[in-house]
């Protein structure tokens, strides 16, 4: 399985928030950004992606400390989410006053918006002063929001009263050569490359590719000479009321996740409550997962009205979800 480091920035009655290092990449993620105090600083100065489920304070409050950790430092940030997410991040940046910029090192933060059915980008530099610099806006023809050659990001929109954002990050399955076995291969250099490629592509089943004088089945090479190291699919809901749309919606996003990060803010008993104030309880939670085939269940954003009695409500997900945490 991909070697990809994930977990709660948080403890599971506090902020919500879900940090991931993608191991040789490059890339630091943080899903939501509430109280991030928890989180060493050298990996707060290392993230470059957020993914935010909206701007409720719990949510977005760590924005002004992450800011201020990164500042000093040239880099570009990503963050994506849902209208008004933009507005959210100006009116962040413009709380302070930014005269003496011209020397600092340039930060970028780059932000792209869901709002209708189109995608917004906007630019804020900081040598701008961090002005909303309107960059492009794309139709909406799929599910993802963000896509590179390791991993994507799909979303969903869902329903808290205001709509909300849900994630699922897919780092996509890798093919690696038999290092050994290649060796028996008259191939050298950029050869090597080519054949990669050639067995990454699987529009290429059926045809076959030149070794010298040999033409040779793709199905055989790819068997002989490859193996794929499985990626891994790791989910992230909060905040979303229990409806027959938003159930839905969320088990089609979250379907066959290793991982499956979800609130379970109350318990069965408290079910009237939930629905008030638009979260879910311990069964409800459990029975998305049972019925998203998740490997792993990881429940947080807990009510404090239970104390910190976390077994209280891990012990009653367990009755009907087992393999939780």
């Amino acid at each position: 399985m991909a070697r990809v480091k994930h977990y709660l920035v948080n403890d599971k009655f506090d902020d919500p928030g879900l940090f991931i290092e993608v191991e040789n990449t490059g890339d630091y993620i943080l899903f939501d950004i509430g109280n991030i105090h928890n989180l060493d600083r050298h990996l707060l100065k290392k993230v470059n992606k957020l993914f935010i489920t909206h701007t409720h304070m719990d949510h977005f409050i760590g924005f002004d400390y992450m800011l201020r950790n990164k500042l000093g430092k040239q880099q570009i940030v990503e963050i994506f989410g849902i209208n008004p997410l933009a507005y959210n991040v100006y009116s962040k940046l413009q709380g302070y006053t930014w005269n003496l910029v011209e020397y600092e090192p340039q930060i970028i933060f780059k932000v792209k918006q869901l709002n209708g059915k189109m995608f917004e980008t906007y630019n804020f530099d900081i040598k701008k002063r961090f002005a909303k610099d309107f960059e492009k806006e794309e139709q909406v023809n799929s599910d993802i929001i963000y896509e590179n050659e390791n991993y994507l990001v799909r979303y969903a929109v869902l329903d808290h009263k205001i709509p909300v954002m849900g994630y699922s990050f897919i780092y996509k399955d890798k093919l690696y050569l038999k290092k050994e076995k290649i060796k028996e291969l008259p191939l050298v250099g950029k050869e090597i490359g080519e054949f990669k490629k050639f067995l990454e592509d699987e529009n290429n089943k059926g045809k076959t590719f030149k070794i010298k004088d040999k033409e040779f089945n793709y199905e055989y090479l790819k068997e002989e000479y490859s193996y794929i190291q499985k990626g891994i699919k790791i989910s992230y809901i909060t905040d979303v009321i229990y409806s027959k749309e938003n159930k839905e919606k969320i088990i089609n996003l979250v379907k066959d996740s290793d991982y499956l990060y979800c609130e379970s803010v109350f318990l069965d008993k408290d079910k009237e409550q939930a629905a008030k104030v638009y979260h879910l309880t311990t069964k409800q939670t459990a029975e998305i997962a049972n019925l998203a085939n998740v490997k792993n269940l990881v429940v947080f954003h807990f009510s404090r009205r239970y104390g910190r009695n976390k077994e209280l409500i891990l012990n009653e997900i367990k009755q009907f979800f087992p393999n939780v945490s």
